[in-house]
Parts: structure tokens; C-alpha cells; sequence
């Protein structure tokens, strides 16, 4: 009778546990964001992970903090996400296409024009320095690396839709380009290329992506260039833009911005990294401003 007890108490606990009740708590959500079918809904993009590192996630809650901060000033929304993951250029299409509201991007010229860029810097200027991830046998080569020239004796590899590959160019450093991210690692670790550098932002938590390859963040340069991260709505899209840029505002102002930025451990990292490293910073020059 107990075993038969038993059972039925831990039959009881999967009913809930598999409920639809149950499951929709288990994903974070706005408090301020409601299924009033009086407020204004906002289509983000889709999250692959809820994890803390996962290079979306600091970004989805930072867009849910700016619309909650921004509720006195212009009402209840309420959040829905796209249904499928989208990057780079699909990304951007889908935005210029209605099908989503707002994104996350480094910014450049091109995206300024075709997208309203709310100009409020969400990396606190972590988006202005980038280190090299490279094969950890390789060390000792970029230990003799002093000025751009030399390093542009190595070739580097990024995704080729990515707003860093004319700033690479312009300064005179050769980049293999391929669509897509993952593949780059792999890459490296083959010898396709030398180096792959990636924002002082990402860089610690993407070096243990692939922990069977030989690689490693390099200990002696850092590049560095004007680069700001920023919310892009839809051309025209001012209503939005006003209240996202006021709540990233009244974010910044009552510590809530700060906080859910130094959640972030490799954020922390970063910010200890340029506080405390004797790296080499090389300058690279922006397009327009190279002859």
C-alpha cells in the first residue's frame, strides 16, 4: 500500500511538472509585459538559450528592461517572439520586413541607413576592443607582433556578413570570410587561418565552445576601434524608438541597467581584463578615415 502511495504522490508531481502551466513560469518574463489585448505587442527576436553567457541573452533582457522602464511614460506592451532563430542579413531583413520590431547590432553606415539605430551604447564601451583567439601553439608568434604591419604578416577569418570585415580591409589585414560563425573554429584549428578575432565582450565564454580543439585567447595584443552595439528598429519606427531609448535612460538611471549588465560573468571578465592587462593596443583606423 505505501509503494502504491508512492507512486501516486510521484505521478501526481510529472502532471505538474509536465502542465502547461508549469512550463510557461519556467521561461523568465517581463512583469510589466501582459496579455492585455490593450498593449502595444513587440516581436523580438527568437532566444536560442536562457543561458547567461549565450551571446543573445544579455540583449532579450535588456530589451525587456528598456520597454518595463518606459511603462509610465507610454503604457503596457506586451512581448511575443519570432518564430524562427534568424542571423546577420535574415535578421535584418525580417526587421525591414515587419516581421520583427527590434534587433541587436553592431552598427556601421550601411545599417544606420537602412535601419532607426537608438543610439544609446548597450556595452558600456566593452564594443571598442576585440582580442584574437588563435592556436595555442602559435603563442610565441604574436608575443613578436608590435604594430599593424606585422600582424598584417597573419591572416584572420570572420563571418562575411559581419560590420567588422571593411574596418579589417581598410586597415590592410588579409581575412578569410564565410558565411555562418561555428565553422570559424574549426577553421582555425585547421590552419585555414591564423586568427579569429572576436569582441573582448565574447571572447572568454567562445574560447571553451569547443574544448577537443587546441585553442586559445592570445596574451599579448589588443585591437581597438570606434564600435557601439545599439537596438535598431524599423525605418520610421520613431514611437518605438522614442520609448526604447527612454527606458534604456531611466534604466541607467536607477541602477537596473548596471545590474543586469555585471550579471554577465564574461562582461565582469572583460571589464578586469582591460583594467588589469599590460596588452599591446593597436588602433585600427575606420574606412572613411583611411586614405
Amino acid at each position: 500500500m505505501y509503494l502504491t502511495m508512492r507512486c501516486a504522490i510521484l505521478f501526481s508531481l510529472l502532471l505538474v511538472l509536465v502542465s502547461p502551466v508549469f512550463i510557461a513560469a519556467a521561461e523568465p518574463s517581463s512583469p510589466l509585459s501582459v496579455k492585455d489585448s490593450s498593449a502595444t505587442p513587440v516581436t523580438l527576436p527568437y532566444l536560442l538559450s536562457q543561458d547567461v553567457n549565450h551571446e543573445d541573452y544579455y540583449f532579450s533582457q535588456l530589451i525587456i528592461l528598456a520597454m518595463d522602464k518606459s511603462v509610465n511614460e507610454f503604457g503596457a506592451w506586451k512581448k511575443q517572439h519570432h518564430s524562427s532563430w534568424l542571423r546577420d542579413k535574415r535578421l535584418r531583413l525580417a526587421l525591414e520586413h515587419g516581421e520583427l520590431d527590434v534587433i541587436w547590432s553592431q552598427t556601421n553606415a550601411a545599417f544606420e541607413k537602412d535601419m532607426q539605430a537608438i543610439k544609446f551604447p548597450l556595452l558600456r564601451g566593452l564594443g571598442h576592443y576585440r582580442l584574437l583567439l588563435i592556436r595555442e601553439a602559435d603563442q610565441a608568434l604574436f608575443d613578436k607582433v608590435q604594430s599593424l604591419q606585422q600582424l598584417a604578416k597573419f591572416t584572420g577569418g570572420m563571418g562575411a556578413q559581419w560590420p567588422d570585415v571593411p574596418i579589417m580591409m581598410a586597415n590592410n589585414l588579409p581575412q578569410v570570410t564565410v558565411p555562418g560563425f561555428g565553422k570559424l573554429f574549426r577553421m582555425l584549428a585547421a590552419g585555414r587561418f591564423d586568427y579569429f578575432s572576436r569582441g573582448i565582450y565574447q571572447i572568454q565564454s567562445e574560447v571553451d565552445f569547443y574544448p577537443d580543439l587546441p585553442l586559445a585567447i592570445e596574451k599579448h595584443l589588443l585591437l581597438s576601434y570606434p564600435s557601439n552595439f545599439y537596438f535598431f528598429v524599423k525605418k520610421g519606427n520613431e514611437a518605438l524608438a522614442q520609448r526604447i531609448l527612454i527606458g534604456l535612460k531611466n534604466a541607467d538611471a536607477d541602477g537596473s541597467f548596471s545590474e543586469l549588465f555585471n550579471q554577465v560573468p564574461r562582461y565582469r571578465w572583460a571589464m578586469h581584463e582591460l583594467q588589469t592587462s599590460n596588452r599591446l593596443e593597436l588602433k585600427l583606423a575606420m574606412p572613411e578615415e583611411t586614405p
